[in-house]
C-alpha cells in the first residue's frame, strides 16, 4: 500500500444528509455555505469544534474575509451559531452548532409534505366533482358545488366513498346530491368510513338475503309437499259380510 492510499484512508469519511444536499437552497443556504458547512462538519469529526477562518479559507479556495462574511450571514439567517461549553478541565470553548439549520430543515420537510398532501386533496376534490358531473350529465350549481366542499371538508367523507355514492346512487336512476347525501348518511350511521368496509357490508346483506331466501323456499317446498297421505282405492276395501 503507498502513501497516497494511507493517506486517503486515514483521511476518513464525512457523513452527510442527503436531505440538506438536495434541499440546502430551499432553507437559504448558498453552495459556499454548504462547503463551509460540510468543511466544518469534517472538522468536528476529527475532533476540532471550532475550526479558524484561516482553516476554512484554505480548503474551501474562499479568501479569509469572505469565510468571514458567510459565517456572519449564516448566523444571522439562524443556520448556524456559536456556543459556548464548559468542559471537564473547567476552560470554556467554542463550538460551531448547526441544530438552527437542522430545525429549518425539519420544517422546510413538513411544509413540503403538507403541501404534497393539499394538492393531492385539491386533485381528488376537483375529480370528485367531475365526476359527478359527468355521470349526472350537467354543470354542478354553485349549492351542489358547497355540499359537496361540505362532505370532504366538515364531513369529512373520503372522495372514493363520494365516488362509491355516485355509482350507487346511478344504478338507482336518481340524479340527486340528496339521494347521495342519504346514502352517506346510512353508511354513517353504520360506521362504514372506507369503501373497503360498504363492500364487506353489502357483501354480508347479500348473503343473508340469499340465506333468508333459501330458508323461504325450503320452507314453502315442506309446506306444499306436507305430509304423505296414502291412497286407498274404494274397490280395495274390505266388503261386509
Amino acid at each position: 500500500m503507498d502513501g497516497q492510499t494511507r493517506e486517503f484512508l486515514r483521511a476518513g469519511n464525512t457523513v452527510v444528509s442527503n436531505y440538506l444536499i438536495t434541499h440546502f437552497h430551499q432553507i437559504g443556504l448558498t453552495n459556499d455555505e454548504l462547503i463551509i458547512y460540510l468543511i466544518i462538519e469534517k472538522q468536528r469529526e476529527q475532533g476540532d469544534l471550532f475550526p479558524s477562518s484561516k482553516l476554512i479559507a484554505k480548503e474551501s479556495g474562499l479568501t479569509e474575509s469572505k469565510v468571514y462574511e458567510l459565517l456572519h450571514e449564516m448566523i444571522q439567517n439562524n443556520l448556524m451559531e456559536i456556543k459556548t461549553t464548559k468542559h471537564t478541565d473547567g476552560k470554556s470553548y467554542d463550538q460551531y452548532s448547526f441544530e438552527k439549520l437542522f430545525e429549518k430543515l425539519l420544517q422546510a420537510a413538513n411544509e413540503t409534505v403538507q403541501t404534497k398532501k393539499q394538492a393531492s386533496a385539491k386533485a381528488e376534490q376537483e375529480t370528485v366533482f367531475a365526476q359527478i358531473e359527468t355521470e349526472f350529465g350537467r354543470p354542478l350549481s354553485p349549492i351542489e358545488y358547497e355540499t359537496i366542499n361540505q362532505w370532504l371538508t366538515d364531513d369529512h367523507y373520503a372522495p372514493e366513498l363520494i365516488s362509491l355514492a355516485l355509482k350507487e346512487a346511478v344504478l338507482s336512476q336518481a340524479y340527486s346530491l340528496r339521494y347521495m347525501d342519504r346514502i352517506l348518511l346510512n353508511w354513517e350511521k353504520k360506521n362504514l368510513t372506507t369503501v373497503s368496509q360498504v363492500q364487506k357490508e353489502s357483501e354480508r346483506q347479500r348473503e343473508n338475503s340469499h340465506s333468508r331466501s333459501t330458508d323461504s323456499e325450503r320452507q314453502t317446498k315442506a309446506d306444499l309437499t306436507g305430509p304423505k297421505i296414502p291412497i286407498y282405492k274404494i274397490s280395495d276395501q274390505p266388503k261386509k259380510s
